[in-house]
């Protein structure tokens, strides 16, 4: 997929609400306060009202919290760290400007969402309404990060919170945004074909991320899935597995883990998605054009039969 996207124009913003907090002042919350509320509305709102929770953003005590938030000693400590790997957003303002061009390109109706980035507390990597994407940046500070073991994240979380991994799961989460799975009563098919389309359109909009980068396996889970795909398929073929709307069947190929349940200890989580994404790719190499619109209305049943997915 040779696109040239240099044309269409994104004007990428970020504020580092991260970097705002800390510095203000009693004046300063006044003045600036009411800017972050405008600039990023329902995000921003998002953020402190149950992200970091509070109050409303209007409580008059609201300062002494945020106060109260940025010199605490242990989350000064993740302000500071944050700063240190992010000094500057040259890098991710790159990344994001090239993703949303192409984002713009196969999605020409919609709207790039405003920026914000800022320290949530380690409970939510995004922020996504309508309109705005808030980054929580601890979430996104190396797998060896001290923070991290002190709250005792399993590797398998630990080894796709870095910053390589930022842009490719904050684009994942806005298609998801965008295109939610629409069936509660999905079957196992539906569920995979579902997340196969979103990291198709990650091939699309990231043409040069690594396949392990868009979905969060380490080198060598990677070559455990390419390795294996030919059994993972059959065992789903030959146990009937496909047509199968159990919620805690499809949850063992659909769920994080340290590994896919049903199979063995060394397979990486959430295989049927690997295994969606496979067959959506054999799907549109047969198409004409590449129509990212087309492809998130085709019902995965169509795409199981015109793939003739057979690894």
């Amino acid at each position: 997929m040779n696109i040239d996207v240099s044309h269409i124009n994104v004007q990428l913003e970020i504020e580092r609400v991260d970097q705002i907090w800390p510095k203000w002042t009693p004046v300063s919350f006044r003045s600036q306060h009411p800017v972050l509320i405008s600039n990023h509305g329902d995000v921003y709102k998002h953020y402190v009202e149950d992200v970091l929770q509070m109050g409303s953003l209007d409580d008059s005590a609201l300062f002494t919290y945020i106060r109260s938030f940025t010199t605490h000693q242990d989350f000064q400590e993740v302000f500071e760290e944050v700063a240190r790997v992010y000094p500057n957003l040259d890098k991710l303002s790159t990344e994001l400007t090239d993703a949303w061009q192409y984002y713009q390109f196969y999605f020409p109706n919609r709207i790039t969402p405003k920026h914000m980035t800022c320290v949530g507390g380690f409970n939510a990597p995004f922020i996504m309404t309508e309109s705005g994407v808030g980054i929580c940046l601890e979430l996104y500070l190396g797998t060896q990060c001290e923070f991290y073991n002190y709250l005792h994240w399993p590797m398998y979380q630990r080894n796709r919170m870095t910053p390589d991994h930022l842009t490719p799961w904050l684009i994942k989460g806005w298609l998801e945004t965008d295109y939610p799975q629409p069936l509660e009563e999905a079957n196992l098919l539906q569920e995979i074909i579902h997340q196969g389309k979103i990291f198709y359109c990650m091939d699309a909009i990231l043409p040069q991320v690594a396949d392990s980068l868009k979905i969060g396996y380490t080198a060598n889970e990677m070559q455990w899935a390419q390795d294996h795909e030919t059994m993972v398929w059959a065992h789903f073929i030959d146990n009937e597995l496909l047509f199968n709307s159990e919620p805690s069947l499809k949850g063992k190929f659909l769920n994080d883990g340290p590994f896919t349940v049903d199979l063995v200890k060394d397979s990486p989580s959430r295989m049927g998605h690997f295994i969606g994404w496979k067959m959506v790719r054999e799907y549109m190499n047969k198409q004409d054009v590449v129509n990212l619109v087309s492809l998130m209305n085709t019902p995965a049943e169509e795409i199981l039969k015109e793939s003739n997915y057979k690894p």
